[in-house]
């Protein structure tokens, strides 16, 4: 059995936001269906729409491991594309040689997406740990 880390506490900020009803009434419904508060939804969305924002061609989507960031269009996960990249030795042009189907923006988003969020990588995937997370003992 997976042991998953215990969230690290993040410093917060009291926000207030008026919500059109509808988009209340979201909101709501996804916290009770992952069985969070709704301010930890909004937090979780936020964050996440902010980061697509930021890393164009990034979306999220639930997996057997939680809630992970996937290169839109691909089916894969950034970590397995980012880790694709190393194994091409950082060489965008080499992975679009291998991987035909994919587009050099994709390449770029999961490299810098992977590198801005390193921390964030499951622990062991593909039999790595990455930098600076102790590896976790089943």
């Amino acid at each position: 059995m997976i042991q998953k880390r215990p969230p690290r506490p993040r410093k917060t900020v009291h926000f207030n936001a008026r919500l059109p009803a509808d988009v209340s009434k979201q909101l709501r419904r996804f916290a009770e269906r992952r069985r969070i508060s709704t301010s930890a939804a909004a937090s979780q969305l936020l964050d996440e729409a902010l980061r697509m924002e930021r890393f164009p061609g990034v979306s999220f989507r639930w997996t057997a491991i939680g809630r992970q960031p996937f290169i839109t269009g691909t089916g894969m996960m950034v970590w397995e594309l980012y880790h694709v990249w190393l194994d091409h030795k950082r060489d965008v042009k080499g992975v679009l040689k291998d991987y035909p189907h994919l587009k050099a923006a994709q390449v770029s988003a999961a490299a810098a997406y992977a590198k801005e969020f390193a921390k964030e990588e499951p622990p062991n995937f593909w039999g790595r740990q990455p930098p600076g997370v102790p590896a976790i003992r089943v």
